[in-house]
């Protein structure tokens, strides 16, 4: 009998059965695997080079860089980086409305802003919905990002990393259909100099500046923008006339505490839609950094959600500083109580600081609605004791919630920072 049940199953085990999975399963398969292994199962049969011609999400990322490196080594073909993409991408039967590209100049010295050209070319005419884009140049080689890509009316979503950025004078059309802004190491110029109106991107929700340069001449007018993150983009060149108008609508804002530095809080409107606010690496011993953040909520009044990752690094407190603060009391710090705050997180905390201490003891004094205090200690020796220590330093304030419970861990919070709460895209 069990004889019989093999030589049964034989012609069933000839049959093909992957490839005669609807297109829809096969792209989705193709989704899962790396680029060099999704372009590889064209050779398996003329099915499957269809799907991989017709694929909508494309990764060149380095991972595949590497790969190619390696094809490189091995084979010595004289194809190079530049080829490799034109034959990936100038083949497509179908739209891209994905595609992700990585690239290190190192791998491919050769490597021109005519290429770079082409290929945004290509992608702005074949319906890219989402790009992210991530060009790494040595000193002396600097690529621009092309225009038809700020014109593009199809992208939704767009990641930049690197390319500098000449935005043209009084344009229209720019961004048209945006809803997510993210970049990283960009430099922003005009071709003309001389005021530029602003440019209006009338549906962008999500706006991310992540150690750009030139933000000031990045003058835009969302007017469905929510979520802003300015992280490393603010020095004394900074206008603070950037930020205010910003202010009047969104729900998130994230900051970087030497961003705070610079900026005159006096001149900006209350922010009465903001909900969350994040203060990243906040150096709780530069008085200058902590009085702007206290004034700074003080603009919130609407204010649910205060997250901090504060700047491990610091040194001792400004002892000048610190005795002049406590001395003064607390309405130095908030003149008004914050009557929706109810959460408060603060990761890499110092009982140290008499600063940091104070800070959080005028949070629990003037928060009627919290509800849940999160503390998670710097990363010390014997962490358990100095969980106990500050936990049992904090039970001692005074709270204006009776409904506030205060928890402190010597964990590091389970969300990465830059990715989860923050507005980070890429």
């Amino acid at each position: 009998m069990a004889r019989r049940r093999r030589l049964k199953t034989l012609p069933d085990a000839s049959r093909d059965l992957i490839s005669e999975l609807p297109v829809e399963v096969k792209d989705r398969i193709l989704e899962c695997l790396p680029t060099r292994d999704v372009a590889r199962t064209a050779l398996l049969s003329r099915h499957w080079n269809d799907v991989w011609l017709q694929h909508e999400r494309l990764v060149l990322d380095r991972k595949f860089l590497e790969s190619v490196k390696q094809k490189q080594l091995q084979d010595d073909d004289g194809r190079t980086l530049v080829n490799i993409i034109n034959n990936i991408l100038f083949f497509r039967t179908g739209p891209v409305k994905k595609f992700t590209l990585d690239i290190d100049t190192r791998y491919d010295p050769e490597l021109q802003q005519s290429d770079f050209d082409n290929w945004c070319l290509f992608l702005s005419r074949n319906g890219v919905v989402e790009l992210n884009l991530s060009l790494y140049s040595d000193l002396e080689r600097d690529y621009q990002l092309p225009f038809c890509l700020l014109s593009c009316r199809t992208i939704k979503k767009l990641i930049v990393e690197g390319p500098f950025i000449d935005l043209p004078v009084n344009a229209c059309d720019i961004f048209s259909n945006v809803t997510s802004l993210a970049f990283l190491n960009v430099a922003f110029g005009r071709s003309v100099n001389g005021i530029a109106s602003s440019i209006n991107i009338p549906k962008l929700e999500k706006l991310a500046l992540e150690y750009c340069g030139g933000i000031n001449t990045f003058e835009i007018s969302p007017p469905k923008l929510e979520i802003l993150s300015v992280i490393g983009s603010i020095d004394d060149d900074f206008d603070s006339r950037w930020l205010a108008p910003h202010l009047k609508a969104i729900k998130t804002l994230w900051l970087c505490g030497t961003s705070l530095e610079y900026m005159r809080v006096s001149m900006f409107p209350t922010a009465i839609n903001l909900q969350v606010l994040k203060l990243y690496e906040l150096d709780f011993g530069c008085q200058k950094q902590l009085i702007v953040s206290m004034q700074l909520i003080q603009k919130c009044p609407n204010l649910c959600e205060l997250w901090i990752m504060a700047y491990e690094f610091r040194g001792k407190d400004d002892q000048e500083a610190a005795s002049s603060l406590l001395d003064d009391g607390n309405d130095c710090l908030f003149i008004q109580e914050l009557q929706m705050l109810n959460t408060i997180k603060i990761e890499a905390f110092s009982d140290q600081s008499a600063l940091e201490l104070l800070f959080v003891k005028t949070l629990l004094s003037k928060s009627p609605a919290l509800e849940r205090v999160v503390i998670v200690e710097s990363l010390r020796k014997n962490a358990s004791e100095v969980v106990r220590k500050i936990q049992g330093k904090l039970e001692c304030f005074p709270r204006a919630s009776p409904n506030a419970q205060i928890v402190c861990t010597g964990a590091r919070m389970s969300e990465d920072w830059m990715d989860t709460h923050g507005v980070r895209l890429y």
